[in-house]
């Protein structure tokens, strides 16, 4: 059962209150402002416990933080679910072992080709921040599945992309270039406005850049992964930036898919 506005923000405030608050020096996602640090991690736990009190879930047994970076989210996880076991996967060998560290998180290698990642099984709710908003459409298939064999029947994904909100800011916000030349800026905007998906690299980076998606576009995208449905989608709704797709797997999806 979904949870009223004013009770959901009372049970994130409540979780907030116990979260770790040590960041450590080399955490890439620290900018220097502790309000918006907590701030995004905050908004990625209400998003989390919205999506499973709106799906009826219990608390999860096993978590995974897909991209999980030195903690940012991770941290509000342990201190919502003090039971589970986390699953920690990163890029960064040394952001996984902080989060085996000061999280007791269980480490998973990433690597840039997914299916060489080794896969996790039974979990009960996938966190996964802004990894899909880098990744060309291809790429998106091979990361969609895999959350769709992680996941146990009745599981959640909640996942992160670009939607509307970006894209306006990409186009009237002089200095919003997300890191991209304004040729390769320019060419995303137009991809997307014309097929509902647009992505360029960052300079000098090859198959990791910015991606841009409507809703539409990622909606059907994530429902070519087996066995997953489609059971909510917020836009702007972590850090009033990024759009919120949540995608359940049901047992009775997964008995067509195999039937």
């Amino acid at each position: 059962m979904s949870l009223r506005g004013d009770e959901l923000t009372a049970l994130v405030d409540g979780v907030m209150a116990g979260v770790d608050r040590e960041i450590v020096e080399h955490d890439s996602m620290y900018g220097g402002n502790d309000e918006h640090y907590f701030g995004v991690g905050r908004d990625a736990l209400r998003a989390v416990l919205d999506a499973l009190h709106g799906a009826s879930r219990p608390a999860p047994a096993r978590v995974l933080d897909f991209g999980c970076g030195y903690g940012r989210v991770l941290r509000t996880l342990r201190a919502a679910f003090p039971e589970a076991e986390l699953v920690a996967c990163d890029l960064d060998p040394a952001a996984v072992a902080r989060c085996v560290a000061a999280y007791a998180a269980v480490p998973l290698a990433a690597s840039v080709d997914v299916d060489e990642i080794e896969q996790v099984r039974e979990v009960d709710l996938v966190w996964c921040g802004s990894v899909l908003t880098h990744l060309d459409a291809p790429q998106w298939g091979p990361v969609l599945r895999y959350f769709a064999r992680a996941l146990r029947p009745g599981g959640i994904a909640v996942v992160t992309t670009h939607g509307r909100r970006v894209a306006w800011r990409m186009q009237n916000v002089a200095e919003r270039t997300y890191g991209l030349t304004e040729q390769v800026l320019n060419r995303v905007l137009a991809t997307y406005y014309a097929a509902g998906f647009g992505y360029g690299d960052y300079p000098g980076q090859d198959g990791y850049g910015i991606s841009l998606s409507s809703p539409g576009w990622a909606a059907d995208k994530a429902l070519e992964a087996p066995g997953l449905r489609l059971v909510g989608y917020r836009e702007a709704a972590w850090d009033q930036h990024q759009d919120v797709l949540v995608l359940a797997k049901d047992a009775d999806a997964v008995l067509k898919v195999h039937r």
